[in-house]
């Protein structure tokens, strides 16, 4: 007979399934700083062309996607929210012996990314493209100065939480946890990713520099909720810095 009490507890995290702590090195620092100034480089881009793209949204769709093309855009923009992420947990637990550790950071992936992008909601006030053409007599006279609307502290207006995307954070958040742990899927998730950021721009609620920024946002939930050692770093400099190690 099976004695129960000995049975190991569960772990929420379980460090043999998480990325492991990496080796400090020049090179893989370079490859970062690389990466991250593509990143950057793509943001100042969209940035840059906000307006001018969201003119090519509203000529090619004056009203917005119709017939099977606004089906699938609905479809790609519902990625990542409740009742799918519930779902994919669901099947988690009942089919995967990982389940504790996939669902954990699954969860802890969209908290960290909630609190990035509501952060950037509450302060930063930005006109969603719908709004900023209603400013205009015609979205050919769009301008930059239709989308900014400066910054406050609590902002809970639904007009001017347009940076950063929030479904599309919550969409690579749950995409980067995902890929991990179903790297043959990987693909699939990325795409569903995209697609949510795409279909946030083609329903005119969201400009391309704020998919951008969500998507970032999302990224970094995942990065971070994958690798709790990185949390640890912080307490690490000041017990250096203190002589404690």
């Amino acid at each position: 007979m099976t004695d129960c009490s000995q049975s190991p507890p569960h772990r929420f995290y379980d460090a043999d399934l998480l990325p492991p702590a990496p080796a400090d090195s020049w090179r893989r620092w370079r490859v970062r700083l690389i990466l991250w100034a593509l990143v950057a480089a793509a943001f100042a881009l969209a940035l840059r062309y906000d307006v001018t793209l969201m003119q090519w949204r509203y000529a090619v769709w004056p009203e917005g996607p119709k017939g099977i093309l606004k089906q699938i855009f609905y479809g790609f923009r519902d990625f990542a929210q409740v009742v799918p992420i519930v779902t994919a947990l669901l099947i988690i637990a009942r089919m995967d012996k990982r389940r504790w550790t996939i669902i954990t950071t699954v969860l802890v992936a969209q908290l960290l990314g909630g609190l990035m992008y509501n952060t950037g909601k509450l302060t930063v006030l930005r006109y969603r493209p719908q709004e900023a053409v209603e400013q205009v007599e015609s979205v050919d006279q769009l301008d930059q100065v239709h989308t900014w609307a400066g910054l406050a502290c609590g902002n809970r207006e639904h007009a001017t939480q347009s940076f950063p995307s929030g479904h599309s954070a919550g969409a690579f958040a749950l995409a980067g946890v995902l890929a991990w742990f179903y790297p043959r899927l990987a693909g699939i998730f990325w795409v569903l990713a995209v697609g949510c950021g795409v279909s946030r721009y083609a329903d005119a609620v969201h400009w391309p520099s704020d998919v951008v920024a969500g998507a970032v946002i999302g990224y970094l939930g995942a990065w971070l909720a994958l690798r709790p050692y990185v949390w640890t770093i912080p307490s690490r400099i000041v017990r250096r810095a203190s002589g404690e190690v």
